[in-house]
Order: structure tokens, then sequence, then C-alpha cells
């Protein structure tokens, strides 16, 4: 549970003292207004508001704070009690004092002991602290519910870091795994294969800690890392892409690396499993309000496609629930010679 001390002290000080006066003031005018006597109603007001500034720290500290809120009922229900019958009495003590003799001497016709009197004062007082301790308590739960959004978003943005990170060294361990290939089988390619690796790796370290980056930087990532896995396949791969209409869109922002899964899987789970020819489609376009991505591959016969989808779809899945919780479309269609995935998210 968050403390009442956790609030800044400054601020609930400043709230409390802004109270009291409000109080002061609407007693003092509006009673002052209804006996036509204003000199009168401040003399009362006066007379009466340090005993409900004390009732309120009073209640507000011990009663609810240090007794009720730390589960200690039986000592609420002493405080609670006790200041009803102690500050009802010096309620009664003040008033027939020092109010009574000059404003209201038939007050001093009943005895200082006239409990129906004494009880009059102490719910009268008390209903003004009650709502002093109302007002600081909404206060405080709207403050808990400021720190427990605080908190939610900083355990979110943490999850998403965490996930970020995960796919830089999933996307290198790849990548590694294409230049050992390539490096035993087309020993040639290898530093055309270096240089587009270089460039990626440039991506990643300069863009990809960012929150967003434009579309044409992340077509340009794909249409990259395509260009590099197609060395390793040469002609027996067949890879058609659409980006070409949206490459240009530097004003159109999207998380960084969120569409490289989709082609990796493409990939790693299409053409790594077969020794013939094989395809993939990959098409990028703009409905609406909404970016729309899909990619799919042929699977060699007799090849089922995983039941899972690797760390790449499933962090990629949990990168979603955090960026747009509830305003995405995610579909997967695996069939027997094919896969199909695609994925819709809103755009600003």
């Amino acid at each position: 549970m968050v403390r009442f001390s956790m609030l800044k002290p400054y601020r609930e000080v400043g709230a409390q003292a802004i109270f009291w006066l409000g109080y002061f003031l609407f007693e003092w005018l509006n009673t002052g207004a209804y006996m036509d006597n204003y000199q009168k109603s401040l003399c009362q007001i006066t007379l009466s508001l340090p005993l409900l500034v004390v009732a309120g720290y009073w209640h507000l500290l011990f009663t609810v704070r240090h007794f009720l809120l730390s589960g200690r009922m039986t000592g609420f229900w002493i405080s609670l009690g006790g200041g009803l019958l102690v500050f009802g009495l010096l309620r009664r003590a003040i008033n027939y004092t020092w109010l009574y003799p000059v404003y209201y001497p038939d007050g001093l016709l009943k005895p200082y002991w006239y409990w129906p009197k004494i009880m009059a004062e102490s719910m009268q007082l008390h209903l003004v602290v009650a709502l002093f301790v109302a007002v600081n308590l909404v206060r405080h739960a709207l403050h808990q519910q400021q720190l427990s959004e605080t908190y939610r978003r900083e355990k979110l943005a943490a999850e998403y870091r965490l996930l970020q990170s995960q796919v830089q060294p999933h996307f290198l361990f790849n990548t590694l795994n294409n230049l050992i290939s390539v490096s035993l089988h087309q020993p040639a390619q290898m530093p055309h294969l270096l240089q587009r690796l270089a460039g990626l790796l440039s991506y990643q370290l300069h863009e990809s800690h960012r929150s967003t980056v434009s579309l044409a930087k992340e077509v340009a990532y794909l249409t990259d890392y395509i260009s590099l896995e197609k060395i390793r396949y040469a002609d027996r791969l067949d890879v058609m892409t659409n980006f070409d209409e949206l490459s240009n869109l530097t004003n159109l922002m999207i998380p960084p690396m969120l569409l490289l899964p989709f082609v990796e899987n493409a990939f790693k789970h299409g053409a790594a499993q077969t020794e013939g020819a094989c395809w993939i489609q990959l098409h990028l376009y703009r409905s609406g309000n909404r970016l729309v991505f899909s990619a799919e591959n042929s699977i060699p016969e007799g090849v089922s496609y995983p039941s899972t989808t690797g760390l790449g779809l499933t962090n990629l899945k949990k990168r979603l629930d955090i960026l747009f919780p509830g305003n995405y479309e995610l579909v997967t269609l695996p069939e027997d010679s094919q896969f199909l995935a695609v994925l819709k998210f809103t755009i600003n």
C-alpha cells in the first residue's frame, strides 16, 4: 500500500491549507449573511476553527492513518469514540465560556453537562472533520492510482526494452548461420555479404533503440536483409515484394524491427527447409489508418510448419501487446504447401 508520506509534503500542506481557508470563508460569509451580522459570524468561526483543525488532524493522522489504514480496528474505534466525546466536550466548553455569554445568553439556561447539547455540538464539529478526512482520502486514492499507473508504464517500458533487445541477438544468430553456409558453398559472395551485414548492424546500432523510426528506413532495412538472404539461396529462391510505394514515406513512423520476424521466419521455415525451388511473397501497404504487412512462403512437400513460431514471433506478439494493446490483428495460416502471416496495426 502506498503510504501518505509518499505524497509531496508541500503539496499536501498546501491542499489542506486551501481546505481550511475555504471552509473559513464559506462559514463566515454564509453565516454572516444568514444572521446579517458578519462581526458575530467572524467571532463564531474564529472561536471554533482552531478546535476544528485540531480535531481534523487528530482523526486524519491517528484515527484513519495510524489505525484504520493499518488494520488496527480496536485502536480505530477507541480513537473515533474518544474523539467524538473529547472534542464534543471541548466545543461545549468554548461555546459555554466565551460565545454564549456574549451572543447567546439563553444558552446558559442549560447546564454545562447537558448531554443532548454536547452530542449535537460534537456532531456538528465532526461533520466538518469527516469532510476534511474524506477530501484527504480521495487525494490519497488518486495519488495511489497515479503511482500505480506510473509503475505499470515503467514495467511495460522495461519489458518492451527487454523484448526489443532480444531481437538483435536473435537476428545476429540467424545471420551468422547464413554466413557459415555461404562461406562453405559460395566463398566468393562473402565480401558482398559482409558489406550488407555491416549496413544492417549499423541500422541496429543507431536506429533500433528508438521508440519509432520512419517507414522508409524500416523498408530499406528489410530490403537489405532480403538481399543478404538471397545471396545464400541464389536462383532457386524467388522473392517478390511490393515495398516501393511506401519506401519514401519518411513522415510515417513505426516501431523499429517490427516486421523483421515475419521475414526471418519466411526464410527459416521456408527456403532453408528445401534444396529445390522455393518462393516468398512479402506485401506492405496502407489501408486507411492501418498498415498491413503479409509474409507468405512455400513449404516443402511432406514438411509441416512447426507448431511454435520460435522466439521471433513470440517476442513480436508480446511487443504488439505492449505497443498496440487491443488494437492490432495478427493472423497465421499454415497450409499444406505454404504459410501465410498477416499483421495489421494502427498508424498515426
